[in-house]
């Protein structure tokens, strides 16, 4: 059953809409608070008719972060799940979005196809799509079509894209795999999250494998530091980031890669 609640995301009153048993839903305002980073970054980025791609849309949080920033522009707000979908596309309909922010209720991954998606009522922010892990076994079972980004964009005619937001429970690099003509082609802001936990338990996979497979695809690499300096991430500094990252940071931190690092003075001037 879907609820709704008011929050309030950069300084403006929102309502979201959710599953009244997910606990993403149920912490909305905690979730809200970590938006701060990722918008920063946004505004630093965005012109007024810049065009976003949302990955992991969830419920909508993100979407209200971004919307503010494009008064012009668009959003294309991707989640597979079909029960958050329909949160998602509640939330937009309940703050008058619907014209900026278009959902497309698919997975992203390296090719099209079908994949298992295992639709764990209590939260919303960690579907799995891998039947080896955290007794995915036992969760309920649906079935949703797995796109690329790089078809995605074509189909909906993206002939820029000024901000690539990624958030999908460790499958991020299926995503930048079906994305390398749209990346080569729009050289956005990639906003994506980094976490070793679930890259080591969801898909089995070294987090630093996985850190440096991004540097060689993304020149540019920092990881968000609060009201510090952006923290530069390459070859030399990897281990000292890896460190930090598992025993100071909890596994959590938001990553911005792209091909210069245009935007950290001007993200470092509104923080």
């Amino acid at each position: 059953m879907i609820g709704t609640r008011d929050i309030r995301i950069g300084g403006r009153d929102w309502r979201v809409a959710g599953q009244a048993e997910d606990s993403f839903f149920q912490h909305a305002d905690q979730h809200a608070a970590g938006m701060a980073e990722m918008a920063a970054v946004a505004a630093a980025v965005l012109p007024p008719d810049g065009v976003v791609l949302d990955v992991g849309a969830n419920i909508g949080l993100s979407a209200l972060a971004l919307a503010p920033l494009l008064p012009r522009g668009r959003i294309l707000a991707v989640e597979p799940s079909p029960a958050t979908a329909e949160a998602l596309r509640r939330t937009l309909a309940l703050n008058g979005l619907e014209g900026q922010v278009a959902v497309e209720a698919v997975a992203l991954g390296a090719a099209p196809g079908m994949a298992e998606f295992h639709a764990a009522a209590h939260s919303a922010g960690a579907h799995l799509m891998d039947a080896a892990t955290l007794a995915a076994d036992g969760l309920p079972k649906v079935r949703v079509p797995v796109e690329t980004v790089d078809a995605l964009a074509t189909r909906h005619g993206l002939e820029r894209l000024d901000f690539l937001k990624v958030d999908v429970e460790g499958f991020e690099t299926e995503v930048f795999d079906g994305a390398r003509e749209t990346l080569a082609r729009c050289r956005p802001v990639v906003f994506a999250e980094f976490n070793a936990w679930v890259l080591q338990c969801n898909r089995n996979q070294s987090p630093r494998a996985v850190l440096e497979d991004w540097l060689a695809r993304f020149p540019v690499v920092h990881a968000l530091r609060g009201d510090a300096a952006p923290m530069r991430v390459d070859a030399r500094s990897l281990l000292d980031f890896l460190h930090d990252h598992l025993v100071v940071r909890g596994c959590a931190d938001e990553l911005v890669m792209g091909w210069d690092d245009a935007w950290v003075g001007r993200y470092r001037a509104r923080t």
